[in-house]
């Protein structure tokens, strides 16, 4: 086909031209240009036209750039027009770039802010804060010098309209999450803390999914006050479950929900009939302290056991004495339920331990490091170290991390292997921690799931029963009819690209385990086209940018994808919110209405996805 011939069909209206989708074309000229959609709306392969004259140029991302398309913007009659329209309206709003002596003015000032009102220095840092700043400067672009006193709302004017906010804000969300949740499209993760202060204890509910533009959303419903007069039992936690999703309306939705959450047994039970999966990194985490345990099997149990709590009170005496200031870096402690401060304690002492030992010298006192060989240390070091980036990996917001279970898994199955240069010590260790590792790790079907739906994990590879594979596909086949016959369609026909060429690239973290199939065979159906279907390699591969790319080739898997890989491998999002409370909670503001603690929450997770609206 020509690009004269794709030019006359838009103009009969058996084509049109329509916004350019696709993430990994970042050009700015895709705001003047789109790509063309047949009758069927499929995407025609190889063209783009200009969205003004409709002009059809021939385009290919793989082998051309966009300077032909960008020239003709330039030149196009229609663009011309709209961007002088565009100047005009923009003018006067262009932000200038402010004088020296302003800014040091600005710089005397924010001192004077941190000092007088003892604040910390990043009072004056963060968006919420250059928002403040911006709307203020504005204010007085427009109206001139005013009282900022008068200007500026009252501390408990701002306390009132953060609820008012908030509940602004809950009822707009509704119809959202009712409609992003009607697919089936939703996980959530749940966790409960108590604050240092009051001892208020929290109960925090996080909703996951994937938007219709395939952005990983997380947002926290909730972090509501637990009725001090109720037990923590199952048949507490169950209806405040349901009562957090109601103020949303999504109550309905409950026993559709995905459920990630640490292994508390009062957790699990209130969520016996739902489906639930255990945080992996909780389970990494406690594979870890069970491990340091000592035991009656143990020949180094109790080696083990006294170099940590040597570990912790030299830490202790550091931080307790003037020797802390004397070292280049913090040394940390080790705290049972925070994720990886084991390994954050070993490697602040084995980095700085010459160091330590010379302060310790000075003072007479060598012998804290009794218990502490600085070449164990380093072995202890190294042998958590593949478990801190596994939890790194599988603690991630942004992108899904569904499918990195078995990945991890395997990686950290493997690092208990014994190895030669081991010492006895980190032998005995491994032998033990993989015992416990495979005893409480559980891998559930969404996990492999998760996995065949991650384009260069779709082999399976790290499974090695073949009747595991095969149940996984023949899983996806019945999900895939369920849709169908929920929709009552027709059998959906697939389309299917060309072959591309191989690009040689260096290897990815998922090197050694993803696909690397060349082949073009005949399709089947919708599951084996998925299959068989090339992947071409690429060190930023972003898994919900293929699948945007590629849903018109499977539309029924890619639905299915916005569901699973939407399930967070951990629950780190409620860790991440009581960390955030841990801030807000503090001695100066320890009389905080919990409903305010609550709203302010809230308002912190969802307020960068309302702005996006």
């Amino acid at each position: 086909m020509y690009p004269e011939e794709l030019k006359k069909k838009i103009a009969r209206g058996d084509c049109k031209v329509v916004d350019n989708t696709s993430s990994k074309l970042k050009s700015s000229v895709w705001e003047k240009f789109g790509v063309i959609s047949d009758e069927e709306s499929n995407i025609v392969k190889g063209f783009a036209a200009c969205k003004t004259c409709l002009k059809v140029f021939v385009f290919d991302s793989r082998r051309c750039g966009t300077s032909s398309l960008r020239k003709h913007a330039d030149t196009c009659a229609g663009n011309k027009l709209t961007r002088s329209i565009e100047q005009y309206l923009s003018k006067g709003t262009e932000l200038k770039v402010p004088r020296r002596d302003d800014k040091d003015t600005i710089t005397r000032l924010s001192v004077n802010l941190v000092c007088n009102d003892i604040r910390p220095f990043d009072a004056v840092h963060g968006e919420g804060f250059f928002a403040l700043a911006q709307g203020l400067i504005d204010v007085g672009a427009k109206a001139g010098r005013v009282d900022v006193k008068q200007l500026l709302p009252d501390p408990t004017t701002v306390s009132r309209g953060v609820n008012k906010y908030a509940e602004k804000i809950r009822q707009e969300l509704i119809p959202e999450l009712k409609m992003q949740l009607e697919g089936g499209n939703g996980a959530v993760t749940l966790g409960m803390w108590t604050d240092d202060y009051r001892k208020t204890s929290y109960l925090c509910v996080t909703l996951h999914y994937i938007n219709n533009k395939w952005e990983l959303i997380e947002r926290v419903l909730c972090t509501s006050e637990w009725d001090s007069s109720l037990r923590k039992t199952a048949d507490n936690i169950k209806p405040a479950i349901i009562s957090a999703l109601r103020k949303f309306g999504i109550d309905e939705f409950y026993s559709k929900l995905v459920y990630v959450t640490d292994r508390v047994a009062n957790i699990v039970a209130a969520l016996r009939t739902v489906t639930r999966l255990s945080c992996a990194a909780h389970i990494f985490n406690t594979v870890l302290y069970t491990t340091f345990k000592p035991s009656q099997e143990d020949m180094y149990g109790e080696e083990v056991t006294a170099m940590i709590d040597s570990a912790k009170s030299l830490v202790t005496y550091f931080k307790q004495t003037s020797l802390q200031a004397r070292l280049k870096k913090t040394l940390k402690n080790s705290v049972e339920t925070r994720w990886n401060s084991l390994h954050t304690m070993l490697e602040s002492i084995s980095s700085q331990f010459e160091d330590i030992r010379t302060l310790l010298e000075e003072r007479g006192e060598v012998d804290r490091l009794t218990n502490l060989d600085e070449e164990a240390l380093s072995d202890f070091v190294a042998y958590l170290e593949r478990f801190k980036e596994a939890t790194k990996a599988l603690e991630a917001s942004k992108t899904p991390t569904l499918h990195l279970t078995i990945v991890w898994y395997e990686r950290i199955r493997r690092h208990l292997r014994a190895s030669s240069n081991d010492s006895n010590i980190i032998s005995s260790l491994k032998e033990k921690c993989l015992s416990i590792l495979q005893d409480k790790f559980d891998i559930h079907r969404l996990h492999r799931l998760a996995m065949f739906l991650h384009p260069k994990l779709k082999s399976m590879k790290l499974i090695a029963d073949s009747s595991e594979v095969a149940s996984v596909h023949s899983e996806m086949r019945r999900l895939v009819k369920d849709l169908k016959d929920k929709r009552g369609s027709p059998e959906e026909h697939c389309h299917h690209p060309p072959p591309e060429k191989r690009v040689r690239v260096s290897a990815d973290t998922l090197s050694n385990v993803e696909d690397s199939n060349d082949e073009s065979p005949q399709y089947q159906d919708e599951v084996a086209a998925y299959i068989d279907h090339k992947t071409p390699k690429d060190d930023h591969f972003e898994i919900l940018s293929w699948w945007q790319d590629h849903a018109h080739l499977f539309p029924n898997i890619a639905q299915i994808a916005r569901s699973i890989l939407a399930i967070p491998a951990s629950s780190a999002a409620s860790e991440r919110d009581f960390s955030c409370a841990g801030y807000i909670i503090q001695e100066r503001r320890s009389q905080l209405k919990p409903s305010t603690v609550d709203d302010v929450l809230f308002l912190h997770s969802n307020l960068k996805h309302h702005h996006h609206k």
